[in-house]
Formats: structure tokens, sequence, C-alpha cells
């Protein structure tokens, strides 16, 4: 990636690899709770004498939004911490840390997703990266009053309607998700993690769903939802498309699906379970 450039003046205008880079400060510092130089060194393959005055670029345009830390050495969010170059929103922070970001107009579909707080999710991010366990309080569908739970957390999971961790759940003695909006409190960390992912067996566990047109469409438009679903035709002349799924993840993947429960019509419905797919997953689904 070609270099940063080394900042501008307070009154010229930032330039567009600038302004990506205050993207990344803003989503690091808003999702991570700090931002260095080495943050854009690894990211854009940059020196420390280009990164520093970047970072001086973002501070003279946005001073409310960031302060030094002589304890961490770095800036961290404050509490009147607004974006200006981000969106701010966790999705977009999973899609900068990771290739495949496109700058291209698009019109996202306003989906009525809870959305995660950066301060309970800050450190979660921390102990997963730490590998430590979390002291929480969490309720649910069984407890709805806040209840206590000790978590070794190991990975973030949107299921495309919310978000979740992953993580070792002390009290059930069982790996569980726990959905981030429930977590009303993180009352600080309890040493190492008890579990981590490489003993997570439904995590690790990969499974194959395979689908197929309803049966109940007709030849037509079967051909039709096979190329909504980019299927291809197997050798047994029918249309398929197989995905590869944690078995952690296998309920969220046929909710996305619409196959977590039958409609009447195969107009409604769509896609199926192959019979050989349904029969694979039965146990999985009891």
């Amino acid at each position: 990636m070609p270099a940063l450039e080394k900042g501008n003046t307070p009154n010229t205008p930032p330039s567009y690899r600038d302004r990506q880079a205050f993207r990344l400060i803003e989503q690091a510092a808003l999702w991570e709770g700090r931002i260095t130089t080495n943050t854009l060194q690894d990211a854009f393959g940059c020196s420390r004498a280009t990164a520093s005055p970047i970072i001086q670029s973002y501070l003279d345009a946005c001073p409310d939004n960031l302060i030094y830390c002589t304890k961490s050495r770095g800036y961290l969010p404050t509490e009147q911490f607004a974006p200006r170059y981000s969106t701010g929103t966790l999705e977009e922070y999973t899609q900068l840390r990771y290739p495949g970001v496109s700058e291209f107009p698009a019109y996202p579909m306003q989906m009525l997703q809870r959305r995660p707080d950066p301060t309970i999710v800050r450190p979660i991010l921390k102990a997963i990266g730490n590998q430590e366990r979390l002291d929480i309080s969490y309720a649910s569908f069984t407890s709805p009053e806040d209840g206590d739970r000790i978590i070794s957390p190991h990975t973030i999971v949107n299921d495309g309607a919310r978000w979740h961790v992953r993580a070792w759940c002390e009290k059930n003695q069982d790996f569980r998700d726990f959905v981030l909006s429930r977590i009303q409190e993180i009352h600080g960390t309890e040493g190492p993690a008890e579990k981590t992912a490489s003993e997570d067996e439904g995590w690790n566990h990969m499974l194959t769903v395979t689908i197929e047109p309803d049966m109940r469409l007709t030849e037509a438009q079967q051909k039709l939802v096979a190329l909504d679903y980019g299927m291809t035709l197997s050798e047994s002349g029918t249309y398929v498309r197989h995905y590869e799924v944690r078995r952690a993840l296998l309920i969220y993947t046929l909710q996305n699906l619409r196959l977590d429960r039958p409609r009447e019509r195969g107009e409604a419905q769509q896609i199926m379970l192959t019979p050989e797919c349904q029969h694979e997953l039965a146990s999985y689904l009891r």
C-alpha cells in the first residue's frame, strides 16, 4: 500500500489517505480503547516519522476526541468522543480490521440490530487478546435479573441480527454465546482464561449444510432459486449448494437461511435442506 502523507497544516483539509488513517484512528480508539503510532505503522506499512504527524493532524482536526495517557503510552478516547471520519459502528470496525473494505456508494438497509456498547465491547476485546477471564453481569430469558458470571471469551460473532461473544461460562461449565447487548456491566478481569478457543468443541467442529430448491416449486422457479443462491447442478441432476459452518453457529445459519422452521408454501420456503443433510444434522438440532 502507498505510504501515508506526513500530515497536513491545520487549515488544510485532510487528504484521502489521511482520511482513511483518521477512520482507523477513530475505530481503534473507540473499539480497542487506545491508538498508537504502531497501529498506523502496522496497518499502512509506514514509518514512525510518517505516523506521528498523521496522529497530530487528527488531534488538530478533533482536539476533544483523544487524550494522551503516559501509562498506556497511547491516546485514549475522551468521554465526549464523537466520530467524525467514521460511522463508529462495530460493523465498520470489523471490516476495517480485515481485508475486503471497498470504497463505493452503497445504501445500507436499516435493520433492527442491537448496537453493542463500546464500553462493554472494549474490555471483552482486550480479554480475548490477553486470554483473560471476565466478571460480568448478564441478563438472560432464564434469568432476567442481572446475574454475575465468570467467562473466558474467545471470539465475537455477528449472527446477522445481533452480536454475541463466544465464551466459556464457569457457571454452566460449558461454552456459551452471550448477547453483547445483554451484558449489563463488566466488573473486571479475574486472571488467565480457564478455557480457550482450542478447547471449544462446538466452535472447532465444522459441519456441512447442503441446500436445494424447495421441491414444491416449478422447474422454472427452482432454476431461479438456484441462481439466487449460487447453486450448481449435482451429478444427480438437482441444484445444490454447500455451506461449511461451525457447529456452534449452525442454528444462526439455519435462521438466516429461513430453515429454522417449515413454511406452508414453497414460494415462501424457496430452499430446503437435502434429505441427506437433514439426516446428518438431526442430532445437532435436538
